[in-house]
């Protein structure tokens, strides 16, 4: 099957694949050939797919996946490759991040958005790591 998984800015990846493994906002789901036409939103994680027998994950900050005649688009807010990210950066927003989060806040609107901030920079971390 096909992938492409864009962001507004840039192409990211365009390639064949045999599976591929989301982020879903209800939770992971997988995705194999000829699989039923679908579409769902994305939350701030990992994609991870395989092409040529190789596994590659990339970080996306959320978007929407549509799996339609054996290609799926995922059209992400941001993403990047392993070898974008800076590891270290993404170490210090965890740290700052889960101290933003421990002082508390007044506002759900405010948590929530450090939730997907946190769980954008783990995610980035974990690629990083591999």
């Amino acid at each position: 099957m096909h992938l492409r998984i864009v962001t507004p800015l840039r192409p990211i990846v365009d390639a064949e694949v045999t599976e591929l493994i989301a982020p879903g906002s209800e939770g992971e789901f997988g995705v194999l050939p000829q699989h039923v036409n679908f579409l769902g939103s994305l939350k701030p994680g990992i994609v991870s797919y395989t092409e040529a027998g190789v596994r590659i994950r990339v970080v996306i900050s959320g978007g929407y996946a549509e799996v339609r005649q054996d290609v799926v688009t995922i059209l992400a807010d941001d993403a990047q490759m392993p070898e974008e990210v800076d590891a270290a950066q993404a170490a210090a927003d965890v740290v700052t991040l889960q101290e933003e989060l421990a002082r508390g806040t007044e506002s759900a609107e405010l948590t929530e958005k450090l939730l997907r901030d946190l769980a954008l920079a783990e995610a980035r971390v974990a690629v990083a790591a591999r």
